[in-house]
């Protein structure tokens, strides 16, 4: 009542009975106020449990949880949701009973208005941390539950969720509901982690206590308007199929916890994940013992530092991607010719490219011990090698046989099978058919595995052998490489911009010319070993990919792809005799080997874009690093595949034996010459096992190896003879820059507007002005910094 009416009244009482009776009425009424507050504050004290920073307040509709007084629930709280023939009700809706509160207890009675049902809910504080959560239930009469659902409805301040030992990030709330973990997997643990703002909120998970069995993760986004998230489990009880008959069960015993140090529940979630590895090795070990065919997983390993992917298998020059590269990334072609050459004979194969799929190294873990597979097969590289090794450590954990391969020399040592002993097997050189007698000789029981070339094992004494390097084989017996199940738009290279989606094919393997600094043909194909498929094959596959699989485009990723002008003339005939000439398609070719016919050959079967390796413009050096290229008549052939309306894409390469300030410059001046549609720059790389990493290591010249630094991006890591290694980054750096100037003149205002809009359509208006705001700071204050003298 307000101080008005109750002046008001008071003046009613003086003016009928007088002053004493007013002001008996007033005494009275103010010891009606004391006496409403003292219930008040009563009923709070009621219905609040407190522990330290923790408190559990009880309202007619929910347990809500602080920590430090700030609201760590939100909604009606803790919460049990019922599904009943498709149709659910919750606690929320219920009337609640305090039956017995103690210093540290709740006992409520949950009486659902909707559903013959009761539930009774002992909540107790453990300690200052923990919560203590058990739910009984009483049907009154029969009831068909489909479904039960324990909640908690928490702060939408919560950046991360996890289950069991699997984390991911929330997204953004929008105006829908959204489901982010509904997983047919038990699970005993769901929480939340790692407040986005000021608010001291602690990592809460529940945790349940019952056999897991017939519990599962729940984790979502609420609307907007709701503006929390929501984790708890999904309870079905198989067995029961569902119908419950009258009287009392115990449906769930359950831990909240409230950890401020991480450490803990990072040391909680890691014995969750050594638990599952453990139940996976021992199910393996059991199904093992039954089975006669191995089942064989070949992977491509995640690898990402803080913010970027990197390129490992499909790639001659593994690294980790800068900004400029967006979403380029290579097939694993060696991963998936030998994943169809084991189905092709009857093996049970897949293949998991967990780089495409951009999948972290815990989900990925996760993953593979919950698939039935019994030997592990992985690529590895030089600037990989480390953060693999780490990945396979912990692999090794589930008891499953390991095989490496890969471009890396240190691999192929018998000392590193005697200090690895989680790797079982290591495979040299092109090893598809190495991998496919390795699993038939396990599968028959085989011990000696001498006869398998191409081959370290241990033997029955322990003792590491290197058998005899496989010779190079007729690529024409392998089957078309393996692409189900892939994400096959994930496999980004369009030279010339070839309209996607695109699908990477090859031609051909090896490469009969001998560039000290090549990597693949001096590890992998051992030496200059040059093998074409049959051009029918070829253009069988390219048919099927473009017709069947529907891609737009076909970029033949071949080392050199223009070996034999009778063999490429015959191929450009076969995809016009098909009717496939309509669609774009782009190679990697040698310049010097090319000539009007064949690029008239081409140009008519529909090539839209070619790559070609120039790498200098010095003929003295490219003599001497081996790679044999005819500048002038390379020269010639750039331009006349341009003057057919043919994109060029052109990579050069700084820090070639002999380099100079002057070679640099000539080499920078040379590709703004050529003008062509894009360009790479890089750094030389002198990767372990190659011809010129070898004399560079002879004359004290390799700075580190520390394999992590091998990238060719950022660092030089030999000592140039004649320049130093910032002189090769800074030389990389200003041609970059000079050919950005030269296409910014070349776009003009129109490009730029243009430019603008596509941003405008990408990035919004804000992002667009961003962009265009950074643009013109570099045009009129930053260029002159990096225009000048090399």
């Amino acid at each position: 009542m307000s101080l008005r009416n109750n002046y008001q009244k008071l003046k009613l009482h003086l003016e009928k009975r007088g002053l004493i009776y007013a002001f008996w009425r007033g005494a009275k009424y103010f010891s009606f106020l004391v006496k409403n507050q003292k219930l008040r504050l009563q009923k709070v004290d009621k219905n609040v449990l407190a522990a330290g920073k923790l408190k559990m307040v009880c309202s007619p509709w929910g347990i809500n949880i602080f920590w430090n007084n700030s609201l760590v629930t939100k909604g009606s709280g803790l919460n049990v949701a019922v599904n009943t023939l498709g149709l659910w009700t919750d606690s929320s809706k219920a009337d609640w009973q305090i039956i017995e509160k103690g210093p540290d207890f709740f006992n409520i009675r949950v009486t659902f208005k909707e559903l013959p049902l009761m539930q009774n809910w002992m909540i107790r504080i453990e300690a200052d941390f923990r919560i203590n959560w058990q739910i009984s239930m009483e049907a009154e009469e029969h009831l068909y539950i489909d479904e039960i659902r324990i909640l908690c409805p928490v702060s939408s301040c919560y950046k991360s969720w996890f289950n069991g030992y699997q984390q991911n990030d929330f997204p953004r709330l929008d105006a829908h509901w959204r489901d982010l973990c509904l997983k047919d997997q038990s699970s005993s643990l769901v929480g939340v982690r790692f407040p986005k703002d000021s608010r001291s909120l602690p990592s809460f998970y529940l945790e349940a206590q019952n056999d897991r069995k017939n519990f599962f993760p729940l984790v979502q986004n609420s609307s907007r308007e709701f503006n929390s998230h929501i984790i708890g489990f999904r309870y079905r009880d198989e067995q029961r199929n569902r119908k419950y008959c009258p009287g009392r069960r115990h449906l769930f015993s359950g831990r909240i916890n409230l950890f401020k140090e991480d450490n803990i529940l990072d040391n909680k979630m890691e014995m969750l994940r050594q638990g599952d590895f453990k139940t996976a090795v021992q199910k393996k070990s059991k199904c093992r013992k039954s089975k006669r065919r191995l089942r064989v997983l070949l992977v491509n390993l995640p690898w990402k530092n803080e913010i970027s992917w990197g390129v490992r298998a499909g790639s001659r020059w593994p690294h980790i991607k800068d900004y400029s590269e967006g979403a380029y990334l290579p097939f694993p072609f060696f991963l998936a010719y030998a994943t169809s050459l084991l189905r092709k004979n009857g093996i049970e194969a897949d293949l998991i490219d967990a780089i495409a799929e951009a999948m972290p190294q815990e989900k990925l873990l996760g993953k593979i011990s919950k698939l039935n597979f019994d030997i592990l097969v992985t690529e590895t590289s030089v600037p990989s090698f480390y953060y693999d090794m780490q990945i396979l450590k912990k692999i090794s954990s589930l008891d499953m046989p390991i095989v490496l391969s890969g471009p890396l020399p240190e691999i192929y040592e018998p000392e590193f099978l005697k200090q690895n002993g989680f790797i079982n097997f290591v495979l040299f050189g092109e090893y598809e058919f190495t991998l496919l007698e390795l699993i038939k000789a396990i599968s028959a029981g085989k011990k000696d595995l001498c006869s398998i070339q191409g081959l370290i094992w241990r033997n029955r004494s322990g003792d590491v052998v290197k058998n005899p390097a496989r010779s190079p084989f007729d690529i024409n017996l392998l089957p078309w490489p393996h692409r189900d199940g892939l994400p096959m738009d994930k496999y980004w290279d369009l030279p010339g911009n070839i309209p996607e989606p695109s699908i990477q094919m090859l031609a051909s393997r090896g490469c009969p010319f001998s560039c000290n600094f090549c990597l693949w043909p001096q590890l992998l194909y051992g030496g200059r070993n040059y093998r074409s498929r049959e051009v029918n094959d070829v253009v069988d596959e390219m048919e099927f990919m473009i017709r069947e699989r529907g891609f737009k485009s076909v970029y033949f990723d071949d080392d050199t792809f223009n070996v034999g002008k009778k063999r490429i003339i015959n191929l450009c005939d076969g995809i016009v005799r098909r009717g496939l000439h309509t669609t774009a398609w782009a190679v990697m070719a040698k310049a010097d080997l090319m000539d009007e016919e064949i690029l008239q050959a081409m140009k008519k079967a529909g090539v839209y874009a070619i790559k070609y390796g120039v790498e200098s413009a010095s003929q003295e050096l490219l003599d001497r690093c081996g790679k044999c290229l005819n500048l002038q008549k390379a020269e010639r052939m750039i331009n006349f595949t341009k003057s057919l309306g043919i994109r060029t894409h052109l990579t050069f390469l700084f820090g070639l034996e002999g380099e100079t300030e002057e070679t640099m410059k000539k080499t920078i001046d040379y590709s703004l010459k050529l003008d062509p549609d894009s360009v790479q720059y890089s750094i030389l790389t002198p990767f372990p096992g190659t011809e010129i990493f070898k004399k560079l290591d002879c004359e004290g010249r390799i700075v580190t190896k520390d394999w992590s630094l091998y990238d060719g991006h950022y660092n030089c890591v030999f000592q140039p003879r004649n320049l130093s290694a910032s002189d090769l980054e800074a030389a990389k750096q200003y041609a970059y820059r000079l050919w950005a100037e030269k296409q910014r003149k070349k776009r003009g205002l129109s490009g730029d507007a243009k430019r603008f809009l596509r941003h405008c359509q990408n990035y919004g208006l804000k992002g667009a002005l961003g962009k265009a705001r950074s643009y013109l700071d570099y045009v009129y204050f930053k260029r002159k910094k990096f225009i000048g003298k090399i």
